[in-house]
């Protein structure tokens, strides 16, 4: 068997089983912690979550039509 002519095929099955070895061997996700129960925990990981939030604001006048057309031209 010339293994030149079947260089293709040899790539083909090893790429399949190096993705069957990973998916063989891959670890299932760790579950995440479940949401505070209380109403005072959860208001409390409410607030720390908004603090670190960064809020952008953008403040501006709407173009008239005639604005429009001299930007556009």
């Amino acid at each position: 068997m010339n293994i030149v002519k079947n260089m293709e095929a040899v790539v083909i099955a090893a790429v399949a089983l190096t993705f069957v070895t990973a998916l063989a061997s891959a670890q299932a996700p760790r579950a995440r912690s479940a949401a505070p129960t209380s109403p005072a925990a959860a208001a409390k990981a409410d607030a720390e979550t908004k603090a670190d939030m960064t809020t952008i604001v953008v403040t501006g006048k709407r173009l008239s039509a005639e604005e429009k057309a001299k930007l556009a031209a």
